[in-house]
């Protein structure tokens, strides 16, 4: 079962949006424990409603209809929670009582006492010094639906929970919550644009390893890295260095074995050819010198893209080229009934690049085709103007297998009777990459393979 990734980036925004929602409920604390409770908050939201329900009452006399206050169940619930709460209702204009609530606890006439006090809150504290009893008054004047004004006097007793749960609420909303969300919120870009930037380099660093070629001899730059990244950039520079070491190390066996490996095959060569030619073994024996002295030549031409030896230093024309190379193979095509045609434009198409490892190339498609066909089929070779060397056979085709796969070094997919080595193709791509080109397989409409090696034209 997989384990599902996560984004480390992603991770760190949630936890700073975590402390910083963290950081806002402590401010809020702090500003609870800290600052005196406002009792006018709610006392001004609840003269506003009361203001907002006076009416004009019927009346079918000569005079204006008197002015009427009636409460809901909501507002009657909210004027009954507060603690010992006395509370009147006049019509500013002529001082007519309009409302009148007395709590059970407190002291009533201590509202008829601050009557004709200026608007305001106020604190009052009564009894003895060593248990005193601390009242808040408030007084408001405000307009009403009706066009008149009512005055709202109000004296009650001390701040309990309720008070304030609904003081911190209304601080938050007015004051507290728009300055925390302006904070928060610069807070939280500040933090993904510091994160990404922090990223930054490993971003870098990536793309820098993304193009580090298999067998290149590159490392990563630890310039510009943190010291968090550093020693895993470190780590894996040496990785690249001994893997590097070990590519170098299995090319240079490579190529000293092919080297070492040719002289005995020459000496075996001298003593086969030494044999009587009616042998009956001698023909088999010649096969086997001759595999092995192709996968000899095989393992050198790799060896040598591997290392770097082949120079990209002349122009060449492809047309020409493939010239060559069908008429040195064109003694085995004929040997073997096969039919070798070429179909080439009127003009040069000329590449840049190494004659050798591009004429091998050629050379290990044609002979890809002549192996993997029966005797007596045609074999056809097409050059483009746009410089893509196209060799098509009557084979057996991909069958069925991935065309990646068939330039992949020892491939030999669907050729169980097949006597290569399978380096061929592998060397194929090779060159073609080499010389900034690449290479594709598909199956041939009525059967058979086309294998293809495309390269960029000469810049003149």
């Amino acid at each position: 079962m997989r384990r599902s990734r996560f984004s480390l980036i992603r991770r760190l925004i949630w936890q700073f949006s975590a402390v910083t929602l963290l950081a806002a409920a402590l401010t809020t604390l702090a500003y609870a424990l800290l600052k005196e409770i406002e009792l006018e908050y709610e006392l001004e939201d609840l003269a506003q409603q009361m203001a907002n329900r006076v009416r004009r009452g019927d009346s079918r006399g000569p005079t204006a209809p008197d002015l009427e206050l009636q409460l809901d169940e909501e507002l009657q619930g909210r004027i009954a929670a507060m603690n010992a709460l006395h509370l009147r209702v006049y019509e500013a204009a002529t001082r007519r009582l309009l409302l009148s609530y007395d709590h059970e606890a407190g002291l009533p006439d201590g509202v008829e006492a601050i009557r004709d006090w200026p608007p305001g809150i106020f604190t009052f504290t009564l009894g003895p010094s060593a248990s005193p009893i601390h009242e808040f008054g408030f007084i408001e004047e405000l307009p009403t639906p009706t066009g008149a004004w009512v005055r709202i006097v109000a004296r009650r007793g001390p701040p309990e929970l309720r008070d304030y749960i609904y003081w911190l609420s209304t601080e938050f909303a007015l004051e507290l919550g728009p300055v925390l969300a302006v904070v928060g919120v610069a807070s939280t870009i500040l933090a993904i644009l510091t994160v990404k930037r922090g990223f930054a380099p490993l971003a870098r660093i990536s793309a820098q390893a993304a193009t580090i070629a298999p067998g290149q001899a590159a490392c990563l730059d630890p310039a510009g890295m943190p010291e968090e990244i550093l020693p895993l950039v470190e780590a894996i520079n040496h990785l690249l260095n001994r893997l590097q070491d070990a590519l170098a190390q299995q090319r240079r066996f490579t190529a000293v074995a092919a080297h070492e490996l040719r002289t005995p095959l020459a000496a075996l060569r001298a003593r086969i050819d030494a044999l009587p030619p009616t042998l009956p073994q001698r023909q088999g024996l010649e096969a086997a010198i001759e595999r092995m002295a192709r996968l000899v030549d095989q393992l050198l031409a790799v060896s040598r893209l591997e290392g770097g030896l082949v120079l990209l230093d002349e122009d060449l024309d492809l047309c020409e080229l493939v010239q060559v190379v069908a008429a040195e193979l064109a003694p085995l095509a004929a040997r073997e009934d096969r039919e070798l045609t070429l179909d080439l434009p009127p003009h040069p198409v000329v590449v840049h690049g190494n004659r050798d490892a591009l004429a091998r190339a050629i050379a290990n498609l044609l002979d890809n085709a002549f192996r993997h066909t029966p005797r007596g089929t045609p074999v056809e070779v097409q050059v483009s103007e746009a410089g893509a060397v196209r060799v098509l056979d009557r084979g057996p085709g991909l069958s069925g297998h991935a065309p990646d796969q068939l330039f992949q070094p020892f491939a030999r997919y669907g050729r169980q009777h097949s006597h290569g080595a399978g380096l061929g193709l592998a060397i194929v791509r090779d060159v073609a990459r080499l010389h900034g080109g690449r290479v594709e397989a598909q199956d041939r409409p009525g059967g058979g393979a086309i294998f293809t090696m495309e390269l960029p034209l000469a810049h003149r």
